[in-house]
């Protein structure tokens, strides 16, 4: 297996291909030496070469973490098949997201059942890669909200020989949930490092653990970048991602975070 390829900071959703995201994103190592792209869209990179999208030296982050339509019927077989084909072009991935979280209508052996299809798939995955000798690093995604969900997870570090894992905060609207269920995931497994997917506003990430070292998303951040005549400005790119990146690294109370707008 490859070395520490870890993300830090922000990581920008991509589409592969996309020329928006080429020209914001694509060739700019030093504001973004990794992009991340998700596991749907990784075909793109099968069929054209690495380079007509990013630089050498961009890693390239493949994320299972996708809408439940994507992931329904995805085996550690398929992800397999898929990482074989991207055998030096893809630098990391985030495997095994298939458990589609329904907390309001799951009981909890339901839940279990779908921590454990995710917790299983994963190790599973490891080891296919592992004896294949493939250049790609893997680290775990956490699942679950509660520290009994984050305990059914815990061998998965021991599996993937790493303390690093990512968590999925695509669905948190509320601020405050993330950071206590961040909070709990830390007391629970005492991970080195967070990658968080899906949260970009200043807010959410104002007072996250510091264990969370990189987070990832897009949307909003292009949002506030549009100009009249909907295009994006490369100077407001630099200053929003650098606000954010800073409320990363924040050590204000969180009375301050209530006169922050995202």
């Amino acid at each position: 297996m490859p070395g520490d390829r870890f993300p830090h900071e922000f990581v920008p959703k991509t589409k592969p291909g996309a020329s928006t995201d080429r020209r914001l994103f694509g060739y700019n190592v030093e504001e973004f030496p990794a992009l991340q792209a998700p596991f749907r869209r990784s075909t793109w990179f099968v069929n054209q070469p690495r380079e007509a999208f990013m630089h050498p030296d961009q890693t390239l982050i493949i994320n299972s973490m996708e809408q439940n339509k994507f992931l329904v019927g995805r085996t550690p077989e398929d992800e397999f098949e898929r990482l074989q084909e991207l055998d030096g072009i893809v630098d990391v991935y985030f495997p095994g997201d298939r458990w589609v979280m329904e907390s309001d209508e799951m009981g909890r052996r339901e839940l279990l059942n779908e921590i454990r299809r995710s917790v299983e798939g994963q190790k599973a995955l490891y080891r296919m890669v592992e004896d294949a000798g493939l250049d790609v690093e893997l680290y775990p995604i956490i699942v679950g909200w509660e520290p009994w969900h984050y305990e059914h997870c815990r061998e998965l570090f021991e599996v993937f020989g790493t303390k690093s894992c990512a968590f999925d905060g695509t669905e948190y609207d509320s601020k405050f949930n993330l950071w206590d269920d961040l909070e709990a995931l830390v007391e629970t497994l005492g991970p080195d490092r967070i990658y968080l997917n899906g949260r970009v506003s200043h807010e959410h990430l104002l007072h996250v653990p510091d264990e969370v070292v990189a987070f990832s998303g897009k949307k909003t951040i292009l949002d506030k970048i549009r100009q009249p005549n909907g295009d994006h400005d490369p100077e407001r790119l630099t200053e929003t991602i650098n606000w954010r990146v800073e409320a990363l690294h924040s050590s204000q109370t969180v009375l301050d975070g209530f006169m922050v707008t995202n």
